[in-house]
C-alpha cells in the first residue's frame, strides 16, 4: 500500500501527526526521523528524567550545528561573533525529549494576534479545544482544560518550593504581584508553579505519549529513524516525496501522495530552500533550482533571548534530593514596549545543573517574553551539504537590549534583598558558555570532578569565590556591569542566549501576503500536496515557553490535513 501521508520530523510536532493520521482507516503513514528511535519501553534514563539537565548533556541526541548571535547586533567584539553551537534535538520526540518540559500556552491574546496578521481560524477560540485535547490536567478540571489527553501536566504549587525559591517569590511579592496557581487559565501578571509534562516520575514526550506500544502497532504507521531527508522532489509545484540517507550512506527517493514538514524551526525552511522554495534570487545565488519564488521562506526567525545571574545556594536554601526539579515562574510588564503587557519573564531555579556543583548553584534568568529582533535562516555559502545558515539576531532591535539591561538589574537588586541574599551568595552573571557545555555533558569524569570542586566550594568562602570565578564565571562582576551602562549593554549584547524556543521562519498567513509562506490549512503556498506543521509556521512567538502550542498546532493540522488530504 503507498503512503498517503510522509511525515519529515519525528519530534513534539511529528509524533502528534504520525498518531492521529495513522488512526484513519485508509492512511498509511511513514514518519521519518534523522536521529534515533527509542519504544516508550526502551527510552534511556537521561530522557525519562524528570530534570532536564542530563539529557541537555547527551551530544548524541542533538545536530552538530552551530548559528551566529546576530549581523546586525552592537557591540559584538570577534570573539563573540563567532558561531556557537546550538542544541536542536535529533531523536525522536524532538524538543520534548530533551526540554525543560515547562508546558505553558500561551496568552489568549497571542493566538487572537494571529488571527489578525492572516492565520484565520487560529484565534483563542480556534485554539483552545486542541490545548484541551492533548493535555491531561493533573490539578485543573473544568472547560479550560483537558483530562484525558496524551500529555500529562502537573504542578509544584507555593508549599513544595525550596527556600531559595521561596525567598525569591516573598520579594516578588512585595513588589506587587499575585499568585497564579493556574498559568494556562489566568492571564494576569504575577508569579506561577511551572506547569510541567510529567508524571512525577518521568518525563512524557511526545514519543512517549503519542507513539504507545499500541501506536506502534498499527500496521499503517511505519517508523524509519536514523534517515535523514536531503530533499523534496516535486512534479512541477506539486510533492511527490522526498529524497532520504540513511545512517549508511545510502540514498534513495519515497514517495508519498502528501508531504509534512515537521523538522523545526530551522531545518523546515532550510530543506523548503535546498528544494526550490523560497527567495528566488537567494536560490539563484546558491544554483538551486527555483520551484516557487516565498521570500518570507528563512524569515522572521524569533526567540525568547535568556539572560541570567547565578549565585552559590546555603546549604539551608537548597531542594533535597529527591526534588528533581521545580521553579517559579514570574510574568512581568516592563513598561518599555509600547502596547505590550507581560512582555517579560523571570524564573528562580534552584539547581542549575545535574552535576554537584550544580546542585549548589541557583540562578534567577530572564527573558523577553516578546522580541522585537528578527533573524533568519538561509542557504549556507558552504554549500547545502553544510545545513542552515542561522543568525538569530538577539537583541538587534534598541528596545530589546533596553528591556534585558532593565531585567539584569531587577535580578541584581534581588540578589541583595534582604530576604533572598540570606540565601544566596557571591551572585555573578551566567551564561550557557561552551565552558559551561562542556562540563555539562553528562560523563564520568565530570561527575568525579563536580564532585570534587563541590566538596572544595563547601570548606571556606574564600575556596567557593575561587571555584565560581576560575571555573564558573565568565564575565565580569555584577557590581562592575552595574556601574557602567555601557559595560552592562555590551556585556548584555555578547551574553545574551537561547531559550531554545525558535519561531516563525514559514510564517502562516494569507496568500496575498508576500511574506507568508503556508496557508491557514498548513499548506506551503504556490504547492500542492506539501503542509508546514511546526513551530516554524508561528506568525509571532507565544508569551511562553513554545513546545505546547507546538503540539497544539500538530494536533489542530492533523485535523485539516486528514480533512484535506
Amino acid at each position: 500500500m503507498p503512503f498517503t501521508h510522509l511525515i519529515v520530523g519525528g519530534g513534539s510536532a511529528g509524533c502528534v501527526l504520525a498518531n492521529r493520521l495513522s488512526a484513519r482507516p485508509g492512511n498509511n503513514v511513514l514518519l521519518i526521523e534523522a536521529g534515533a528511535d527509542f519504544p516508550t519501553s526502551a527510552t534511556p534514563d537521561d530522557i525519562l528524567d524528570t530534570y532536564a539537565g542530563r539529557a541537555l548533556g547527551n551530544r548524541s541526541y542533538f545536530w552538530d550545528l552551530q548559528v551566529r548571535r546576530g549581523d546586525d547586533v552592537p557591540y559584538l567584539n570577534e570573539k563573540s561573533c563567532r558561531p556557537i553551537r546550538y542544541e536542536q534535538a535529533r531523536v525522536i520526540g524532538g524538543g520534548s525529549s530533551i526540554n525543560g518540559q515547562v508546558a505553558l500556552r500561551g496568552m489568549p491574546v497571542d493566538f487572537n494576534r494571529w488571527s489578525s496578521l492572516g492565520a484565520t481560524g487560529w484565534n483563542w477560540e480556534g485554539v483552545l479545544p486542541y490545548f484541551c485535547k492533548l493535555e491531561s490536567d493533573t490539578h485543573f478540571p473544568g472547560e479550560m482544560h483537558g483530562a484525558d489527553g496524551p500529555i500529562p501536566i502537573r504542578r509544584f504549587f507555593r508549599g513544595d518550593w525550596d527556600p531559595f525559591t521561596c525567598s525569591v517569590a516573598r520579594e516578588w511579592e512585595q513588589q506587587g504581584y499575585g499568585y497564579i496557581p493556574d498559568m494556562n487559565g489566568m492571564w494576569d501578571d504575577g508569579f506561577a508553579p511551572i506547569p510541567v509534562s510529567n508524571d512525577g516520575h518521568k518525563r512524557v514526550s511526545t514519543a512517549m505519549g503519542y507513539l504507545t506500544d499500541a501506536v506502534r502497532a498499527r500496521p499503517n504507521l511505519q517508523i524509519l529513524a536514523h534517515t535523514e531527508v536531503l530533499r523534496l522532489v516535486f512534479e512541477g509545484r506539486r510533492a511527490i516525496g522526498v529524497e532520504v540517507r540513511d545512517e549508511t550512506g545510502a540514498q534513495r527517493i519515497v514517495t508519498a501522495d502528501n508531504v509534512i514538514l515537521s523538522a523545526g524551526t530551522l531545518r523546515t525552511p532550510w530543506l523548503l530552500m535546498a528544494s526550490g522554495i523560497g527567495p528566488a534570487r537567494h536560490l539563484a545565488e546558491h544554483g538551486v533550482p527555483v520551484v516557487v519564488d516565498r521570500p518570507g521562506v528563512g524569515q522572521n526567525l524569533q526567540d525568547h533571548p535568556l539572560l541570567s545571574i547565578s549565585a552559590y545556594l546555603s546549604r539551608s536554601a537548597r531542594s533535597s534530593g529527591a526534588a528533581r526539579r521545580n521553579f517559579a515562574y514570574l510574568r512581568y510588564t516592563s513598561g518599555m514596549a509600547p502596547g505590550w503587557n507581560s512582555d517579560m519573564i523571570m524564573m528562580a531555579v534552584c539547581r542549575s545543573s545535574w552535576h554537584a556543583v550544580g546542585q549548589r548553584i541557583g540562578t534567577l534568568a530572564a527573558n523577553l517574553a516578546y522580541a522585537y529582533s528578527r533573524g533568519t535562516v538561509t542557504l549556507s555559502s558552504q554549500g547545502l551539504a553544510a545545513g542552515p545558515d542561522v543568525s538569530f539576531n538577539w537583541l538587534a532591535d534598541e528596545r530589546d537590549r533596553s528591556r534585558m539591561m532593565d531585567a539584569f538589574r531587577r535580578m541584581a537588586r534581588l540578589y541583595e534583598s534582604e530576604g533572598v541574599s540570606r540565601y544566596a551568595s557571591y551572585p555573578f552573571p551566567s551564561s550557557y558558555s561552551a565552558r559551561v557545555r562542556l562540563i555539562q555533558q553528562n560523563t564520568f569524569s565530570n561527575a568525579a570532578m563536580t564532585r570534587a570542586g563541590a566538596i572544595l566550594m563547601e570548606s571556606s568562602p574564600l575556596a567557593r569565590r575561587f571555584i565560581i570565578r576560575n571555573f564558573i564565571q565568565d564575565a565580569p562582576p555584577v557590581s562592575q556591569l552595574l556601574r557602567d551602562d555601557n559595560a552592562l549593554e555590551a556585556y548584555v549584547c555578547a551574553n545574551v542566549g537561547s531559550t531554545f524556543h525558535p519561531v516563525g521562519t514559514c510564517r502562516m498567513g494569507a496568500e496575498g501576503d508576500v511574506q507568508s509562506v503556508v496557508d491557514p490549512r498548513g499548506g506551503v503556498i504556490g504547492t500542492r500536496n506539501l503542509y508546514v506543521a511546526d513551530a516554524s509556521l508561528m506568525p509571532e512567538i507565544t508569551r511562553t515557553n513554545t513546545n505546547l502550542p507546538t503540539i497544539m498546532i500538530a494536533e489542530k493540522m492533523a485535523d485539516l490535513i486528514g480533512t484535506a488530504g
